[in-house]
């Protein structure tokens, strides 16, 4: 068995299936018998290809995040005040790592074993998002603001808050609820005041219609 030749339909397979499995329930529930089930393979097939359950999980979410930067896109690209976009990429998110929550904390065991292609082409996307999201902050808060004196780490800070959303949230918690909360959050603080204790208001003005369409970026870890 160890001397035989890989096969990628056998391998994407492996990952398409495990996609669907890991997607309809949590990490800690999810059985490679299960996975090798269904395709009618042996357990031992799966662990030619992937060294471990958390590795095969981890690939498919680098496999699978090319659907999320498309939804991502899309939230960022639509005309609308700063408030709504933020809310759109926060829910869009969310709603991806919803049942993928164990992500972040595989991430930084695994980050280091990707091939070094995979790497870069992660942190490539990784970066467009970031500058995407910077541009949209920027034509949007007021001039002085502290978002515009500091870009790349506020934008650090809203995927810091996506990814403890992701990480803590209860059983209790609801997508839009949550959604609506990290925006909130974000633009105004957890008192909703400014420094000097007036009340502050979600920026308006609208999104500009036209922008870069280099973006094919996603959310990694912070």
């Amino acid at each position: 068995m160890r001397g035989r030749k890989k096969i990628p339909d056998i391998r994407a397979a492996i990952l398409g299936c495990a996609a669907e499995v890991f997607a309809q329930r949590e990490f800690h529930e999810v059985l490679t018998e299960d996975i090798a089930a269904r395709l009618g393979i042996g357990k031992g097939t799966i662990y030619r290809y992937f060294d471990s359950k958390e590795a095969l999980y981890f690939a498919t979410i680098v496999e699978g995040l090319a659907g999320m930067h498309d939804a991502v896109t899309a939230a960022l690209h639509q005309p609308a005040p700063v408030a709504a976009v933020i809310e759109r990429l926060v829910e869009t998110v969310l709603t991806y790592f919803w049942t993928r929550r164990d992500f972040f904390i595989l991430l930084h065991r695994h980050e280091p074993t990707l091939d070094p292609r995979e790497r870069a082409e992660w942190q490539q996307q990784r970066e467009e998002l970031v500058a995407e999201v910077q541009r949209i902050l920027f034509s949007a808060l007021p001039r002085g603001s502290l978002g515009r004196q500091h870009p790349r780490l506020t934008v650090e800070i809203l995927f810091g808050m996506m990814r403890s959303a992701s990480l803590y949230r209860s059983a209790a918690d609801r997508l839009p609820t949550l959604a609506k909360l990290i925006t909130a959050m974000f633009l105004t603080g957890i008192s909703g005041q400014s420094a000097n204790g007036k009340p502050r208001t979600h920026p308006r003005r609208a999104l500009p219609r036209r922008r870069s369409q280099a973006l094919r970026g996603g959310l990694s870890h912070s």
